[in-house]
């Protein structure tokens, strides 16, 4: 039995810009690249921040911890997934 390779920084920015589109823009990746603003622009709200660390930690088996809920960790999909990245 062999393990499944980690998913790429890519994949893992993919993953979460599908989801941010689905859940907070009406399924539209159009303007979600990996520097757009998400909390700062309205995208998405202190709960909806939430709702994404629920995703990150069931999606790629990550344990994010209180203290890495901040807007520099969650401002932007590049940080979400450096963020996922880092807690592997």
């Amino acid at each position: 039995m062999t393990a499944e390779p980690l998913p790429t920084h890519q994949t893992i920015l993919d993953q979460i810009r599908v989801f941010i589109a689905k859940w907070f823009r009406d399924g539209r990746e159009d303007g979600l690249m990996p520097d757009t603003p998400l909390v700062t622009s309205g995208i998405v709200d202190s709960a909806g921040v939430l709702e994404v660390v629920e995703f990150l930690e069931r999606q790629f088996g990550v344990q994010v911890a209180d203290q890495d809920v901040s807007l520099r960790n969650c401002n932007t999909l590049q940080a979400l997934a450096d963020l996922v990245v880092a807690r592997r």
